[in-house]
């Protein structure tokens, strides 16, 4: 699969740590919602990154978190508006099944929200009264991002619910507190009729993962990124 250029249009923050990055590439780059793709910007080796746009945008977006090293953190530090950068892909099959119609449970940590946003948009856009629930889970204040986007999206769909959750507050917070996995069961006791959708640190998709099965999710409606490249889990 041969590459294709693209400029960057925006880079912005989004928290201390992780910065959203807009690009525009030189043709068409199709994909579906929860697909990735390979970056690789100049001097660097090409890293793999979760598209966070909606199929048929304009731009092709990603949240990109500074490790400290390496291309992640060329591109949170050095990379500008104008700058060329070439992609590849997509890649993966943890893709929102646009023919389902069962609820939908979006669960990420961290810069896990950049696929998870593009599917339930999309799932929305396909059928806007379907039940959808987001859940994002985060160690504290410092480190959310995109709740404008999600409060503005629950505020034309009813049907939308997003919840914030802090693992380790460091302030007095309106948030849910805890591990994000223990959340979601206290409130969804009962995963039968669901359709459930992963991303984020491996070792918490594993751990919710687990409890989703627990808690009856079938296994063929789970579709979960347990490593750097998305692939549905069975």
């Amino acid at each position: 699969m041969s590459e294709i250029g693209a400029r960057v249009v925006a880079i912005e923050p989004a928290t201390h740590d992780i910065r959203i990055l807009r690009l525009r590439p030189d043709r068409a780059f199709d994909f579906q919602a929860g697909q990735y793709a390979r970056l690789r910007f100049h001097g660097h080796a090409p890293r793999d990154y979760s598209i966070a746009s909606v199929p048929g945008s304009e731009h092709v977006e990603f949240h990109i978190r500074d490790i400290g090293t390496g291309a992640s953190a060329h591109a949170c530090r050095d990379l500008k508006p104008g700058d060329n950068v070439w992609l590849q892909g997509p890649f993966g099959d943890a893709v929102l099944d646009e023919r389902s119609t069962r609820p939908l449970l979006a669960i990420a940590g961290g810069s896990g929200l950049a696929p998870m946003g593009s599917i339930i948009e999309t799932a929305l856009a396909r059928n806007p009264t379907r039940e959808v629930r987001l859940y994002f889970g985060v160690r504290t204040e410092r480190d959310l991002y995109g709740q404008a986007r999600f409060d503005a999206l629950a505020a034309r769909h009813a049907n939308f619910r997003f919840v914030a959750v802090l693992s380790a507050p460091d302030a007095p917070t309106e948030h849910r507190t805890g591990l994000i996995g223990d959340v979601v069961i206290a409130d969804l006791p009962d995963l039968a009729r669901f359709d459930a959708y992963l991303a984020g640190p491996p070792v918490m998709v594993a751990h919710v993962r687990d409890l989703l099965f627990a808690r009856g999710l079938p296994h063929d409606r789970l579709f979960a990124d347990l490593s750097p490249t998305p692939s549905p889990v069975s």
